[in-house]
Parts: structure tokens; sequence; C-alpha cells
């Protein structure tokens, strides 16, 4: 009797764990993994506290522009960048193609005129490349390849420079004599920035997202193939909407599932 008790225990066990992987695709994190040296711990834990509670619905919004994930993490693979970057244009945009700022940055990955001109971009009024999802994610790559190795690998910094400039970041390391990222004076956008970016990875299982469909992703892949709801999109809008960016509520998939 008591080998049988013991033989149903391990049986729920494995039931409950099945049902966990299917219905709650990548790992809830309470709390982040201990913070990166040149973060702040309590900043990156209330960026944390915010995303946390609508993992799945940013998820499901991931999961609607799979394709797109894993043609930019084969770009970054190229340039041997970080493939967490691939989270980026969540940040930036929601992963909308046509979102535009009233700073004149525009497309998935906000680039500025100057800077897509500076890597290669068209930007004229008849032809802006910047809202290309191909080209404006080499350009945005090779912006943050360049980035990445001015600040000696650092993805800290190399995110603060993409979101401020990297003269602005430079003279924040100049005045600090620091180059440790948690020490230097930047706008308050900034800073949070760099913390919503690690904390979205941290909660976010990216590796699940974007390799071969296993059961739990499957189950997910065929519920983001429906639009956002009018609630997703305002979570999704409140956690990720930069305040100088026209027109950033979610969209249907860039590349259909």
């Amino acid at each position: 009797m008591h080998k049988t008790s013991r033989t149903g225990q391990t049986f729920l066990a494995g039931l409950c764990l099945w049902m966990t992987l299917i219905f709650s695709p990548g790992q809830v994190q309470a709390s982040p993994a201990e913070a990166p040296f040149s973060l702040s711990a309590d900043a990156l834990q209330a960026q944390v506290d915010r995303i946390l509670p609508h993992r799945q619905v940013i998820e499901r919004h991931l999961l609607r522009h799979r394709d797109t994930l894993i043609e930019i993490e084969e770009v970054l693979r190229q340039k041997s960048l970080p493939k967490s970057l691939a989270l980026l244009p969540m940040i930036e945009s929601t992963f909308r193609a046509d979102a535009v700022s009233h700073a004149n940055a525009a497309g998935l990955w906000q680039l500025i005129p100057a800077t897509a001109q500076r890597f290669g971009l068209q930007v004229a009024s008849d032809n802006d490349e910047r809202f290309d999802v191909n080209k404006s994610t080499q350009a945005a790559a090779s912006y943050l390849a360049f980035l990445y190795q001015k600040f000696d690998q650092d993805l800290a910094l190399t995110l603060a420079a993409y979101n401020a400039g990297e003269g602005r970041v430079g003279r924040a390391i100049k005045r600090a004599d620091s180059r440790i990222f948690r020490q230097l004076t930047l706008p308050k956008e900034t800073r949070d920035y760099v913390h919503k970016f690690h904390a979205l990875l941290s909660v976010v299982d990216l590796d699940a997202l974007t390799r071969p469909a296993n059961v739990s992703t499957s189950f997910m892949l065929l519920d983001a193939r429906r639009p956002p709801t009018d609630l997703e999109t305002r979570i999704l809008t409140n956690l990720f909407a930069k305040r100088d960016v026209i027109n950033m509520a979610p969209v249907q998939p860039l590349i259909p599932l």
C-alpha cells in the first residue's frame, strides 16, 4: 500500500510538471537572477516587478513575431553580438515596423535618420528603408556591433549608447572616471531603458520562444495566431511605449506564423 501510494504521488508530480510545461512556457522568476555587476539591483528588481505579472502576454506577443526574432538572432550571430539583443525591438517599438517618434526615429529599431544613413539605409520621403524590417535590422545590428566594440563588449553601456547616444555615454564615463553603468550620470529614461531590457531578459525564455517548436511553444503558437486583445494592447503599450513615440500599439505579426 505504501509503495502504491508513492507511485501515485510520483505520477501526480509528473503530471503536474507536464501541465506546467504546456501552459506556462518559460520559467517564471519571482526575482531576477543576480544582477549584472554594472547594474543597480534595486532598479532591476523594480522593472522585473512591473514586467513579471504580464509574462504570458509578452511571450504571446513575441511569438507573433517569432519568425522575425529568429531572423534577428541570425543577423546578431553573424555580427558576433549577444542573441539577447533580439529582444530590443520589443522595447523600441513592440515590434512595429511602422512606429514613428516625434524625434523622427522610425521603424522596428527606432533609428534616427543620421544613424540610419550612417549605416547604409536610404532615408527619403519616397523610400525610407527604416521601415524595411530586413534592411533596418542589418543597419541596427551594424550600429550595435560598433557600440559593442567601442564600449569593450559591455552590454549595459552598449544599450545606454543606443538609447542616449555614444557621445553622451562617453562623456558620462569621462566625468565619472568609471565604465560601470550604475556609477554614470545618465538621463532617467536611459537608466530605465537598460534595466528594463535586462528585466525582460530575466523574465522571458528567449530560447524557448525561438528554438524548434516543442509541446509548450506549440500550444502558445496556436494561441498567438489571434491578434492581441484590447487589454493586451494596453498592457504592452504601458510597459514598453516611449513617451515620444507615435502609434506603438501592437499589431499583427510582421511575418505570418
